[in-house]
């Protein structure tokens, strides 16, 4: 469990029994859909400390930490599938050093070498294991790079044209949308922003963005609805 160590499982239950008591007593007079979400939020944060295992990767077999790559973004991706396998509902994993105003090519060439097997083995692992059609897989950045090298060989900030890459749930295996200009400066056909990409994330895992949710009494749209998912990247 999450408790100290000085701290018996006898105590830590008596703790929470009596913090329970004293929520059950405040609920009671003043018990709102915030306090509500607020104890739902403690109580799963309490369950997933209580699984300190889980986040442990060095639990898995020597053959998947070698499938996987010893360097970090190996281990964080087999990681993630751990983390999938133990009904973790969302995981993010981050893979840096993609800002290269300078030497693009040769920190391109060494980034995607280490992004590849773990994540092709990530993607493998879930479809081998039948997670694959109720996860959604998404890798993108917050910008892309300019299309044009620089004076030091780089390539620097460029918001008008990038991609982003989907997979698993509801998406259509093999689908290409959009494309740019032969500079690839600008996007010329199929064009999409962020409202469009978020409708579609949801959509993908089943949830219904035409839809508001409720909070304190005031209905908030899931997404924007002034925008709308990709539809010919769905299934």
């Amino acid at each position: 469990s999450a408790r100290p160590e000085i701290i018996d499982q006898i105590s830590d239950d008596q703790r929470n029994a009596l913090r329970r008591s004293a929520n059950e007593r405040f609920l009671s007079r003043r018990r709102t859909a915030l306090t509500d979400a607020y104890t739902y939020s403690y109580e799963q944060a309490r369950q997933l400390m209580a699984q300190r295992d889980v986040f442990d990767a060095t639990k898995e077999s020597e053959q998947d930490q070698a499938r996987y790559g010893k360097h970090d973004f190996g281990r964080h991706c087999l990681l993630a599938r751990r983390l999938l396998e133990n009904g973790i509902t969302f995981v993010q994993v981050s893979h840096s050093n993609y800002d290269t105003h300078n030497e693009n090519f040769n920190f391109h060439i060494e980034q995607l070498g280490e992004f590849d097997n773990p994540f092709a083995t990530f993607v493998g692992d879930l479809a081998d294991r039948g997670m694959l059609e109720s996860t959604l897989i998404v890798v993108l950045s917050e910008f892309g790079r300019t299309p044009n090298i620089n004076h030091l060989y780089g390539r620097d900030h460029w918001s008008k044209a990038w991609s982003v890459l989907m997979g698993g749930a509801r998406v259509i295996p093999g689908a290409v949308i959009g494309k740019t200009n032969p500079n690839g400066t600008e996007v010329i056909d199929a064009k999409v922003d962020h409202a469009n990409l978020f409708h579609t994330y949801l959509q993908a895992v089943g949830v219904d963005t035409s839809k508001s949710f409720d909070v304190d009494g005031r209905p908030i749209p899931i997404a924007d609805p002034a925008s709308h998912g990709i539809p010919q990247l769905l299934a």
